[in-house]
């Protein structure tokens, strides 16, 4: 199980400064689509070339011109891009395509997905094993009281579609996020995704080493 740092701090050196301060802790650091967008691509290869050991996603949520974007990204030192699960086949194959050029990896973000488990199926047809899923926990400090953020009178339970695909796709890799934070931890663990996502609990903590360390270690690291 591992640990991700979501990066969305507004400038390169506050980024540089979080994943120096947890970088014997976390073990991938992503860089967020609205950074993407207000730094491009170059904050990629800051991190990349500063930390190089590191696994580091752009999260580009790739939708259309998939081989182009995930080509650019690569090259600018990613080691993983997200594609959004409503993409169309054809995009994931042209990402696949070229990621596979680049000994890179794809993770198809599920985020929006009407079917998640059903288009997770037809993903790992054509050939990708990473998948993320929103978490559904709502930003309440007492986890009795966790509900979803999706559907009105509780039809849809937290984290049940990392509940579902960790049942249907044993081997894949699949990582949460959204509203992880010491408070709700303990039940995204028992879940066993392969990769649980973390921005605000970190990022916005006073001792962000401390708090990343924290949560690593509730995960049994």
């Amino acid at each position: 199980m591992r640990l991700q740092l979501t990066l969305d701090v507004p400038n390169v050196e506050d980024c540089l400064d979080l994943v120096y301060a947890t970088q014997d802790v976390v073990d991938v650091v992503e860089v967020g689509y609205p950074l993407l967008v207000e730094e491009g691509l170059s904050l990629v290869r800051h991190v990349k070339h500063a930390f190089p050991d590191k696994l580091v996603l752009a999260d580009a949520k790739i939708f259309h011109s998939g081989g182009y974007v995930a080509r650019t990204c690569f090259s600018y030192g990613a080691d993983a891009v997200s594609v959004l699960g409503v993409a169309s086949d054809e995009a994931f194959r042209a990402v696949r395509r070229v990621a596979d050029a680049c000994g890179g990896t794809v993770i198809a973000d599920l985020a929006g997905a009407d079917k998640v488990a059903a288009r997770a199926r037809e993903l790992v047809a054509l050939g990708i094993n990473a998948f993320v899923v929103p978490s559904g926990l709502s930003r309440v400090a007492d986890e009795r009281s966790l509900v979803s953020d999706r559907g009105e009178g509780g039809e849809a339970t937290p984290l049940k579609d990392l509940h579902d695909l960790r049942e249907l796709l044993p081997q894949a890799e699949v990582g949460v996020v959204g509203n992880v934070n010491a408070d709700t931890i303990d039940r995204v663990v028992a879940e066993r995704p392969s990769v649980i996502l973390v921005g605000r609990a970190i990022v916005s903590a006073k001792d962000p080493h401390e708090a990343a360390l924290r949560l690593k270690r509730r995960m049994g690291a």
